[in-house]
Parts: C-alpha cells; structure tokens; sequence
C-alpha cells in the first residue's frame, strides 16, 4: 500500500472518532464533512487561510518526531468552547460577535483539542507501523498574513500535509478544522504536483523597471519592492481581506444607521484614473480623501454618488421618508448631511484599519480627512485632483440601505500601496502603439484661423470622438433618470423614460426611417459657451396625452381627444409646460456636468407631418447631422410612443464620429453625411440606399443591464458595427435572423430569466449567442452551454475585454 493511501485511510478512521468524541463531550450532534488531503509548502498554507486563528500546536513524539498545529478560525474555536460550557445562546452569539476569547473559552476549547490529539494518536498508534504519539501544546492566536515563512512557528518551514475538514456544530455550518502535519515525518515529501490546487511553487523573477524607464506604476520608495511579489497571491490575499471588510461594513454601517444595509456584489478591478471617471461612475460624486499611516503612507479614496452620500447622511439624522426623498432628489448636501455622511465615512476608514491591521502583512491605518464633490466629466486626469492619475486597485460594491437599492461604493487603493502590479501591464505601452488602437481625433479650433503670429501659441483643443460620445450619453443617461422624476411630480402620476438609443441621424433619416405618423417638435434654442438649435420631437398623440393628464381631464375625455388628434390651445400649453421641465432638466445637467456651459430654452411648438418634410429645407429643423437621444414613453402602467431629442453634432463635440465612420466602412459604404449632395438622381438612389442598409442592425443587444449594454454598444459602433439593443420584455423575434453577425444577452444577473431568453434566441437561429454578466460559476456555464450559449462575456468588461469578445465571434462565424 502506497504510504499516502495508508495516511488518508488512518485520517478517515481518525475524523469518525473526532465526530463522535467531540459529539459526546459537547452533547449536541458534530459532524465533519468534505475532506481534502493537500501537499503545500508552508507559504501557500498561510496564503489560503482567511481570517484570525486559534492555532494548538502538536508535538509527534515517539519512533517518529516533529511538530504539527491544529488550526481553527477564532469564531468557530469561542463557538465549541462556548457550547462546552454551555454559554446561553444570545451571549453566545455576542461573545462571537466581539471575537472575545477570554481565559474560560480558551480552557473549554483546549479541552477540546485534547480529544482531538487522543483521536489521532489512538488511530496512529493502532495503524501505523511506528509508533507515535500526537500531544497537545500551546495554544496561540494567530493572523496568517503576518505568519513568519522562515520561522519554526506555529509549523516549521518545510512542506506539510495539510488534513482539512469542514465543520457543522448542531446543523449549523462552520469554517474549515486544520491539521497541519510535517510530511516529512509520515514520509510524504515528494515533489509537489503541478495540478494540486495551489501547489505550484515557482521562483518569481524580478519585475523591476529598468534605470530610467518608465514606472508610472510606482508611488515612492515604500513601494519599491512590488516587482518581487508574486502577483497572484497577493492579489488573492488582498481579496480575502476585502472579503472580511464587506462583511464587517455591512454591520458596523447598519449598526450606525440603525437600519439594515446590505453590501453585495463585491467587484475588485483594477483602473486609472480615465478609466475611473468615465467608465465605472456617473453623475456628482462624493470623494472621501483617506489618509493611510504606518508601514505604509499614502492615500486611498472612498467614492459614492452624491445622492446616495445625501440618503446615507439623511437616514443618519432621520429625517422623515418624504424629506429624503425631496433632499436626495434636489441633491441638497447641507452641512447637517454632509457631517452625518462624514461619520459613516469614518466607519468605513475604521473598518478597512481594523481589517488590515489585523490581517495584512504590514501595518496601516485608514483615516478619513476630507470630502469633496466631484463632476466626472470635469475631472482633469492630469492634475493631482481629487486624486492623482496612477493605476488603483478597486473594491467596488453595491449598496442597498433598509430595503432600497442605491448605486455602488467604491474604495480606490493605488495599486503599488497594496503590492500589486498586473503583469499585463508589462506589454500596455506596445499595445496602445498599435495603429489600430489609435482613437479618432478630431481638433476643435479655440479661435479662428489666423496666421500663427496672431493667434499665439496655443495648441487646438484634442477631443477623442469615442471618449466624447461615453461622456454624452452618460450625460443623456442621467437626463433620462431626471426626467422620468421631474415629469412624474408634475404630471402627479408615475412617468417612465424606458431603453435609451443614441444615435448619428441626418434630416431625411430621421423623418422617412425613424419616426412614423404626425409629430409635434418643440425647438429649443441652445445658449452658453456655444449656440445653435436642439429639438425635442413627440408622436402627436403622445403630446396630447401628455398635456391632457396634466390639465387632469376625465379618463374618456382623455382617449376621445387623443382618438381625433385633437391638440387644444389647452393641451398645447400643457405640453409647453412638460417641455419646459425637460429642457430645465436638459440645463440642469449639462451645466453642472459637460465640459462646455450651455443652456436649452423651449421656444415655440410645431405640427409636423414626416411624409411632407422637404429635406432641403430648414423647416422644421435644419438638414444637418443630428446626435439623436431616443426612448420609450411610458405613463402609468401603459407604455406609448418615442420622445425624440435631436442635437447637431457640432453642440456636442462629436463630429469625430463621422469621421470614425468613414474610416471604418472606407469608400465601400455611403458616408453620413447630407443625402441630398448628389446632382444625379441616380447617385442619389444610390447614396439613400447605402444609408438605409447601414441602419440595418447587424448586432443584437438583449438585456436588462442598460449601463453594460451601452458600453458594448458603444464599443460595436467604434469598431464599425450598428448594435440594436432591446430589453428582455421586447419581442426579438422581430429581428432574428435578419442581417445580424451575433447576438449579445447582457444581464445584470445571471439567472433564469436570461436562460430563458437563450432558449428562446436559440431556438429560432443558429446565430453566435454571447451571455455577457458577473459571477460565473461552474453550474451557471454548464447551463448556458446546455442552452445554445457560445461564448461568455465577464463583467464587469474593460473596452478592450469588450473588443476582444466581438472580434473573436465574428472572426469564428467568418471561419
């Protein structure tokens, strides 16, 4: 029999006798389950283990000698001692809560551990053919990220076999029981194998910069040692302590609130600055600077929307249910809230510090100093404010306060304070070389041309087309939230502004593809840094629904004037009002939030019948390129037509995207341009029908994650395809086969409800069918495979995850 088949059958003997003599002297019922047997370097032992410990230490004595440990986590050991002395069950509970593992518990537990070392030497003795004896020492507690490696304590440094039991204590399931055993006193050292889980031990060779070459990644000399740190370790044992501190937050914050807050959804990424405010927020934030001390010095930063810093900050003080509703929605963060939220800041700095001095491997403290208000598209990434522009490591999670959904917090550690250096970032510069990564750049001219001695030195002002177009429709996104609020409150009833769709449109697009049956187009003058015209468009019908609810006329009054299209002096006033609300909503965002102040004024209403538009004309808008903002309508429970909202592209910097277009389609496609420049009618025919065929969506987006589905959107019309997306509740059928190259199912959960739009996409064609959602497990890939998934997109998806993915699928249909 091979020596370690005769190990695991003694420990198999062993772990029935540790059940039932635990059992007895508890009297309750102890049971342990899912056993593994590992060889692991003392390194990786430590590495794998969350969490404080109770480590008793094993001496092996007779024909053979050495030192082992039993390790138990803290709360698990205070639950057996306790039960042992049969501590009533609330005391019990709050003893586990406060980690008090005071003298009696310790002497109940080791009384426990004793059994446990009498079970393994009765069994050893009995089975193995030299005899020994296992007996119990010292116990200590211990943190494992601060064991000493090369130290003899709690287990010498050389290669263990590590016996790991799961514990259950009356039904009620625990953490893992641990005995560490030095394999080479039971003849186990041998070269550890490759496919063991976590068994690897690999020389890491250094990483460092060379002199003089670049070390963006680098913050000061306290860091200057990251490039000799296994990467993936440490990344792991990073993760397990923002594990501990969402579980801590989530206590110690509802305990502040006095409410039940729930932190869920843990999302750890990596991201500079850039990246940070214009692909993981949007909207006002509240930054938190907070100071980190000891070991370490620098900074980390505690991220949260204003309107969630003012709910936290108003359940703090208590105001009433209507009051936070009214001061969330205006963002009002007064002095009173902006103190209270201070406090819950300070609980999160407290949390971080009790977690990593206790468990990190070197000593810091988080203290919040602090709070600024933040535009994410004013941020200037080059300056040091709020924070300068370095990678961060970042523990993202979402927040929900006494039953209601918030947005995410987020805590912003640079990278290199934690250790950490991706080594993808090795090859990041050649990448971004690459001709085809290059972003369109368009210049917008800060004054007119003039010879170069007159207009001085100045440089024209870069825009990035694609960056540009993400910071606008975050922009039209928060307008859509803001609107469905404020038209709600006047209109007295629930207002939904439902599946934004943004897009480049001409005149004759837009009358003769987009919409269908008469309109009313309220023209808004735009004023400020720059001017021009905007025009916010409503089926007919819809404007006298619109206004009529507003001047509160009965039910079947109501369906008869919208029935004969009856727009009433009265109605159209009531309508003006409605559009005055959404071009103060319109103001109100892009003068807090665009890089250029402007302002959106109604001026006057309009009839317009789309089959009788002359595109030539500059009646009832000019023939221009328009940034076309699109969305449901929905008021009640019934759902209507589409609002359109229409901007020249030049008001919103994007003219960058016309040239991305003719770059991406070269001279095989007609250019978006004006549709009517051709002379010959011939041409002309031509040029429509090039247009209308580019309409044509060739990439379906089906889901319920609007920010996601954007982003891929995003991303498709970048790289030269036109995305459709459509929510879980429309008909897709209406779209499939079509003209599409693949179909992208983009969840917020990966549940049942996506499975059964797969089952559906699936059925009716053969189409390359992409699931794009977080928190994948094994189960959930088996199932997606089973329903006609090919290919799975992780989330949260970096643009370049997003453009690998949809190059990879289309290249293997082209295959």
């Amino acid at each position: 029999m091979k020596q370690e088949e005769r190990i695991n059958k003694i420990l198999q003997v062993v772990k029935s006798q540790v059940q039932v003599e635990v059992g007895t002297l508890l009297g309750t019922t102890f049971v342990l389950t899912n056993e593994s047997y590992d060889r692991l370097s003392k390194e990786d032992t430590f590495t794998q283990i969350q969490g404080k410990q109770i480590s008793a230490e094993i001496d092996i004595t007779g024909d053979i000698t050495g030192k082992g440990c039993l390790l138990v986590g803290i709360k698990d050991a205070i639950r057996l001692g306790g039960t042992l002395i049969m501590l009533p069950d609330s005391e019990l509970a709050e003893v586990i809560g406060r980690e008090e593992y005071s003298e009696e518990i310790e002497d109940s537990y080791g009384e426990i551990a004793n059994i446990i070392a009498g079970a393994f030497s009765k069994n050893f003795e009995e089975m193995y053919p030299k005899a020994c004896r296992f007996v119990r020492k010292n116990q200590e507690k211990i943190v494992p990220a601060k064991v000493e490696i090369k130290s003899d304590v709690p287990i010498e440094d050389r290669q263990i076999y590590r016996v790991c039991w799961s514990m259950e204590l009356d039904g009620h399931p625990m953490g893992d029981f641990l005995m560490l055993l030095p394999a080479a006193t039971f003849e186990l050292e041998e070269a550890i194998a490759t496919d063991a889980p976590g068994a690897e031990i690999t020389e890491i060779p250094s990483q460092s910069p060379e002199p003089g070459g670049d070390d963006s990644f680098s913050a000061g000399e306290p860091h200057s040692q990251t490039a000799q740190i296994d990467f993936d370790k440490q990344k792991k044992r990073v993760d397990r302590l923002f594990d501990d501190c969402q579980k801590r937050l989530q206590h110690e914050i509802g305990g502040l609130l006095g409410v039940s807050v729930d932190l869920s959804d843990i999302r750890n990424y990596f991201v500079k600055k850039e990246d940070f405010f214009e692909e993981r927020v949007s909207g006002k934030q509240v930054i938190a600077d907070v100071e980190v001390v000891g070991d370490v010095e620098d900074k980390s930063y505690f991220c949260i929307s204003l309107r969630d810093a003012v709910h936290l900050g108003g359940v703090l003080i208590m105001l009433p249910p209507n009051e936070l509703e009214n001061t969330v929605n205006d963002e009002e963060f007064g002095d009173d809230a902006r103190d209270a939220y201070g406090e819950v800041a300070n609980i999160v700095a407290g949390v971080y510090t009790a977690v990593f001095e206790e468990q990190y491997s070197k000593k810091c403290r988080f203290i919040k100093q602090g709070l600024t208000e933040v535009v994410p598209v004013k941020v200037e990434i080059a300056s040091e404010e709020p924070f300068p522009d370095t990678l961060y490591y970042v523990n993202s999670l979402s927040l929900g306060v006494d039953g209601k959904e918030l947005g995410r917090v987020q805590m912003l550690f640079p990278a290199a304070m934690l250790d950490l250096r991706p080594p993808e970032l090795e090859s990041e510069t050649s990448i971004q070389q690459q001709d085809a990564s290059k972003p369109v750049i368009i210049k917008e001219q800060t004054e007119e041309e003039l010879p170069t001695e007159a207009a001085g030195d100045r440089e024209p002002i870069e825009i990035d087309a694609t960056k540009q177009k993400a910071k606008v429709d975050k922009l039209l996104m928060q307008c859509q939230q803001k609107m469905q609020e404020e038209v709600s409150g006047l209109l007295g009833t629930d207002v939904v502004m439902a599946h934004i769709d943004n897009k480049i449109i001409n005149k004759e697009e837009f009358f003769f593809d987009e919409v269908s049956g008469k309109q009313v187009i309220a023209n808004l003058d735009v004023v400020g840094d720059l001017d021009g015209h905007s025009f916010f468009s409503v089926e007919l019908k819809d404007a006298i629904r619109v206004g009529g609810v507003l001047i509160m006329l009965p039910d079947n009054e109501l369906e008869a004037v919208v029935a004969e299209e009856e727009f009433s002096e009265d109605a159209a006033d009531a309508f003006g009002e409605v559009v005055n609300i959404i071009s103060g909503v319109y103001t109100t965002v892009f003068e807090e939030q665009y890089t250029k102040k402007i302002r959106f004024i109604k001026k006057d209403l309009q009839q317009v019948t789309p089959a009788k538009v002359d595109v030539e004309s500059e009646e009832p808008i000019p023939d221009q390129n328009y940034y076309l903002c699109s969305m449901n309508i929905g008021i009640g429970a019934t759902t209507f037509g589409r609002v359109n909202f229409l901007v020249p592209l030049d008001l919103l910097q994007l003219e960058g995207l016309l040239l991305a277009d003719v770059a991406i389609e070269n001279e095989n496609a007609a250019p978006i341009g004006k549709m009517r420049s051709a002379t010959d009618e011939g041409e002309n025919d031509q040029v429509k029908r090039g247009a209308s065929e580019r309409r044509v969506p060739d990439i379906l987006i089906v889901g319920d994650d609007e920010t996601t589905a954007s982003a891929i959107a995003s991303t498709m019309a970048e790289m030269g395809h036109n995305a459709k997306t459509l929510s879980f509740k429309e008909n897709i059928h209406d779209y499939i086969p079509g003209d599409l190259k693949a179909i992208y199912l983009v969840m917020n959960d990966v549940n049942e409800r996506g499975f059964g739009s797969a089952i559906k996409i699936s059925s009716a064609c053969t189409l390359p069918l992409i699931a794009v959602g977080p928190e994948w497990t094994r189960t959930k890939v088996i199932k997606a495979v089973k329903y006609g998934i090919r290919d799975i997109l992780m989330t949260p998806a970096s643009t370049e995850d997003i453009k690998q993915n949809i190059s990879n699928n289309l290249l293997e249909m082209a295959a």
